[in-house]
């Protein structure tokens, strides 16, 4: 068995979205100034590293990342791998798919996997919106991709975000594929129970029998 942790580290080091919240990690307590352990605050916004995208981040009416139900986010899982380092389209999925079972989880592997913890780059491959209505469309329940958005950095309407969510399409963002080979995996990417969250850090793995 083979166990790939897809999940990016979490640091003051960690590369976030311009204007969102940076990544903060500040000790409370110490034992070496004699307090009687350790003790850590955290301060990051949900969409920081890996995470799971709720309906309520695009939807005041969505659910909150903590009503996603278990068996979304555990289970079969395909990882494929595309070079563009555009817009994902349709005829790109459906020829990485070709000759397969469609999947009920799709992992996206694309060069951002290679990019460095510490970098923001808008150069990543969002989804074309009918490729996103053709996934939704043919029984999709999760999206991951390694990018830090299914929608370019400049979308103001989110379009490829509204098209999962009308096909009830759940979305984890900003993994990590790197040294994962193509294939069928188990997907366990459990997001912190946030209550009404519009998103939650994750921590996610493929497990290879």
């Amino acid at each position: 068995m083979m166990i790939y942790d897809i999940t990016r580290p979490l640091s003051p080091h960690t590369a976030v979205f311009p204007g969102d919240v940076p990544v903060r990690i500040a000790p409370t307590m110490q034992m070496r100034n004699g307090d009687a352990c350790n003790v850590t605050a955290i301060t990051l916004s949900t969409h920081a590293g890996t995470h799971v995208d709720a309906p309520r981040h695009y939807s005041d009416e969505g659910c909150g990342v903590d009503a996603i139900p278990l068996d979304v986010l555990i289970g079969p899982a395909r990882v494929i791998s595309l070079a563009t380092k555009t817009k994902i389209t349709t005829a790109d999925l459906q020829r990485a798919l070709e000759g397969h079972s469609f999947p009920m989880r799709l992992l996206i592997h694309t060069p951002a996997s290679e990019r460095r913890e510490d970098v923001w780059s808008a150069a990543f491959s969002a989804f074309a919106p009918d490729a996103a209505e053709w996934l939704g469309a043919s029984g999709l329940r999760l999206i991951g991709t390694d990018a830090p958005s299914v929608d370019p950095a400049e979308s103001k309407d989110l379009p490829a975000h509204r098209a999962f969510l009308r096909h009830g399409v759940f979305i984890l963002e900003n993994i990590c594929l790197r040294d994962v080979p193509d294939g069928d995996y188990e997907l366990i990417a459990l997001p912190l129970r946030l209550v009404d969250g519009d998103a939650a850090p994750a921590r996610a793995v493929l497990i290879k029998r």
